[in-house]
């Protein structure tokens, strides 16, 4: 699946994002799975860059996902026990 997301650094500090490896999806029949991929969309900007606070910018990636629905989290740390940065929730 193709994922457009907008992101925007509102903290006070440098935020980095690195979403390989750290993009999970899961819905009520799978637990949480990498949903991670290599492959780029070719449009719009890299989201994976250091943010100074305030900045923002939009861009895809592209995910593997195993059905319609469920939903995608950023976890950002390489703890599976860890609280994600953000959900979206994928249309059925």
């Amino acid at each position: 699946m193709k994922l457009t997301l907008t992101l925007k650094n509102v903290g006070k500090a440098p935020a980095e994002i690195m979403t390989y490896g750290m993009m999970k999806w899961e819905d009520g029949q799978t637990a949480a799975q990498d949903a991670s991929t290599l492959e780029g969309v070719g449009d719009g900007p890299d989201l994976d860059t250091t943010y100074k606070p305030g900045q923002a910018v939009t861009g895809s990636l592209v995910l593997d996902v195993a059905r319609r629905g469920g939903r995608v989290s950023y976890v950002g740390v390489d703890d599976p026990d860890a609280d994600a940065a953000f959900v979206v929730k994928l249309p059925k």
